[in-house]
C-alpha cells in the first residue's frame, strides 16, 4: 500500500467513525426528545362537592321565588316557595279539633277533680256513719245509703277517668294530623342544602313544577377542581401531589395552579367531552382531579387545558 492509499484510508476511517458518533448522538436525542416532562389533558372545572340539581319534593304552582341566577346563599335558606292553600285550610281544621279536645281534656280534669273531692267528703259521712251505727245511735237504712252514695262516687271517678284517657288520646291524634299538615307544607318550601351558589333560575312565578323534574342547579360551597381525563399512554405517568396549572384550551396563558388530589381507580372510555361527535378515538382514559390553588375565577363547566408536570 502506498503513503497516498494509507492517507486515503484513515481519511475514510475517521469519517465513518465520525458518522457513526453523530448517528448514536441522534438517537440518543431523539430518545430524550420523546420522553415526556409533561401531560396535556382536556379537564371541566366543577366544586370538589361536585354540581347537583335541586328538585321539589312535592308538585304545585310556584308562589315566590327568593333567589336569582348567581346568588350564594345559606344552608337552610327559603328558595322557592310552592303554594299550599289547601294545606293551610287542612291545618287550620286539624288545629280547631285539637283546641276543642284540649277544652274537653280541661273539662273533664275539672269533673274528676269535683268527684274526687265528694268522694272524699262521702267517705268521711260514710265512717261517721258506721260509728253511729255501732253504738245503736243510726239506723241501717243511713248506713246503706251513706255506702251506696260512696259507690256511686268511686264509679263517677271510673267514668271521668276513662273519658279523659279517650279525650287524651284524640287530642294526641289531633296534635298528630297537625304535624302531618304541618310536614307537607313545609315540603312546599325548597331549601338550599348547603352553603353554596345558584348556577342558573328559569323559573317564573305561577308555573307550575312537579317532584320529578329538576328545578335549577347547584354548586355546594367547596374547593374549585379540575375533572380531566388522561389517556391510556400516560397511565403510569400520574402521581397524587404532582403539580399542574389549568390554562385555557389552546392558549398558554396560567390561569391557575393546580395539585393532583385524586386519580381514578378504574379505566373506562372517554366521557367528559362525549358530546363531541367529530371525536371518534376509541382510546381508553383515567379520570384524573385537580385542586385548584389560590383564588382564581373559573367558570363551572368550562373546558380547561390541564398541564400535569411529571
Amino acid at each position: 500500500m502506498s503513503i497516498h492509499h494509507y492517507y486515503i484510508f484513515i481519511l475514510l476511517l475517521v469519517a465513518l467513525t465520525g458518522c457513526k458518533g453523530k448517528e448514536d448522538n441522534t438517537e440518543q436525542a431523539h430518545t430524550a426528545a420523546i420522553a415526556p416532562i409533561q401531560i396535556v389533558a382536556l379537564g371541566r372545572v366543577e366544586p370538589l362537592a361536585r354540581i347537583t340539581s335541586i328538585g321539589c319534593q312535592t308538585g304545585g304552582i310556584i308562589r315566590k321565588i327568593y333567589i336569582a341566577a348567581g346568588d350564594s346563599v345559606r344552608k337552610g335558606q327559603a328558595l322557592i316557595e310552592i303554594a299550599h292553600d289547601y294545606e293551610n285550610a287542612l291545618l287550620q281544621q286539624a288545629q280547631a279539633r285539637y283546641a276543642t279536645q284540649s277544652a274537653e281534656i280541661d273539662n273533664v280534669t275539672a269533673q274528676l277533680k269535683s268527684a274526687r273531692i265528694k268522694s272524699d267528703n262521702l267517705r268521711t259521712r260514710l265512717q261517721r256513719i258506721k260509728n253511729i251505727y255501732a253504738r245503736d245511735a243510726e239506723t241501717k237504712q243511713n248506713l246503706d245509703n251513706a255506702q251506696a252514695d260512696l259507690d256511686q262516687s268511686l264509679a263517677d271517678i271510673d267514668r271521668y277517668n276513662a273519658m279523659l284517657v279517650s279525650a287524651q288520646k284524640t287530642t294526641e291524634q289531633s296534635q298528630a294530623d297537625i304535624n302531618v299538615v304541618k310536614a307537607q307544607i313545609a315540603q312546599k318550601t325548597v331549601l338550599a342544602p348547603a352553603d353554596g351558589v345558584v348556577l342558573n333560575m328559569d323559573l317564573t312565578e305561577g308555573a307550575a313544577v312537579s317532584p320529578d323534574r329538576p328545578l335549577f342547579d347547584f354548586a355546594p360551597a367547596s374547593p374549585l377542581t379540575v375533572l380531566c381525563e388522561v389517556d391510556e399512554l400516560y397511565f403510569d405517568k400520574v402521581k397524587l401531589g404532582q403539580k399542574a396549572y389549568i390554562r385555557n384550551q389552546g392558549m398558554s396563558e396560567r390561569l391557575a395552579e393546580a395539585e393532583v388530589i385524586f386519580l381514578s381507580p378504574y379505566i373506562k372510555k372517554k366521557s367528559l367531552f362525549s358530546d363531541d361527535s367529530s371525536n371518534m378515538e376509541d382510546r381508553r382514559v383515567r379520570e384524573v382531579r385537580l385542586q385548584v390553588r389560590g383564588d382564581a375565577i373559573l367558570l363551572f363547566n368550562s373546558r380547561v387545558e390541564v398541564v400535569i408536570s411529571i
